[in-house]
């Protein structure tokens, strides 16, 4: 915006000081937002942050919500260490027992060795009288 021409210097300044007053009030009603702004801003700490944990009224702050997860994890960690340790046992215990039942590898090997060989054995006999009534 250019400056007007002015017929007096009394018309000037009384121009120029207008122009310095809306200023003025501009910058005063700029302030103003920002201070409502800053207002709204919580201070630095815990309540800066606010989450709503599923099935909670209420709107938790950091130090609430850190509390309320490590809680969980106690409360889980005693469950499982009470419940899972003695499973863990039974499970254990069920296994020794399972491998003292079970067979070496040399007992399995000549199980199936005698099994495929008395097989085997069938087969041949079977060839045996096919051959003696085709007559070879």
């Amino acid at each position: 915006m250019e400056t007007p021409q002015f017929k007096s210097d009394e018309e000037f300044f009384a121009w120029t000081f207008k122009k310095i007053s809306e200023s003025i009030t501009n910058l005063a009603k700029r302030i103003e937002k920002v201070e409502e702004g800053m207002q709204k801003i919580p201070p630095p700490g815990a309540d800066m942050v606010k989450y709503r944990i599923p099935g909670n009224e209420h709107y938790s702050n950091l130090r609430e919500l850190f509390g309320t997860i490590f809680q969980k994890f106690l409360d889980v960690e005693k469950t499982i260490t009470k419940v899972d340790v003695g499973r863990i046992n039974e499970k254990f215990d069920s296994l020794e027992e399972s491998r003292e039942n079970i067979l070496d590898e040399h007992a399995v090997d000549n199980m199936v060795v005698i099994r495929i060989s008395e097989y085997l054995e069938g087969i041949e006999q079977r060839l045996n009288k096919i051959e003696s009534k085709l007559g070879i």
